[in-house]
């Protein structure tokens, strides 16, 4: 009798300012997030991909780019950047992914955190305890210690940027 190997389900969360700030300042590179999504594929059954963005309300150029996120079957969770007194500018989503990988938590079995920040450790601690998988994506450049310590499993985007890199078009 053969037993069929019975897929995990995984879900997706991108921290894009995260996701952003790896490609253009560490990688030089860009990810085709379709590509992206077709890598974990080949692993698991995916629930869904959720990409969180900070955008600038009126920026063209990030509409389109939430348009082709959203048509493609990505799920788009944004907020509009706030200008501070300071003059800086803050749009963190960082409490928005938490809370949905804890509210979506029975719809897989493993979560893909594409993120560095070391404010997702005690997250990551929690959704353990849920007996959920957790693998970080990220680069070794961007990453708490802490957060790769508590992930079950780490993968440096720079070495799978050959599966997953945007191919620029020429004409």
């Amino acid at each position: 009798m053969v037993h069929a190997r019975i897929r995990k389900r995984a879900g997706i969360f991108i921290d894009g300012t995260n996701f952003y700030f790896m490609q253009r300042h560490i990688l030089n590179k860009k990810v085709d997030l379709h590509k992206f999504v077709d890598f974990f594929r080949k692993d698991y059954d995916i629930y869904n991909t959720f990409f969180y963005l900070s955008y600038r309300e009126g920026d063209e150029k990030q509409e389109s780019f939430i348009k082709l996120l959203a048509f493609s079957g990505i799920t788009v969770i944004k907020k509009p950047i706030k200008h501070l007194k300071d003059g800086s500018y803050k749009g963190n989503l960082d409490v928005d992914i938490a809370i949905d990988m804890i509210l979506t938590k029975d719809n897989y079995d493993v979560a893909v955190l594409c993120s560095g920040d070391s404010d997702f450790e005690k997250l990551v601690w929690t959704l353990r305890s849920f007996g959920k998988e957790i693998v970080c994506v990220s680069t070794r450049e961007s990453s708490s210690v802490e957060l790769i310590n508590a992930c079950d499993k780490f993968i440096d985007l720079a070495e799978i940027m050959p599966y997953v890199e945007l191919q620029e078009k020429t004409d």
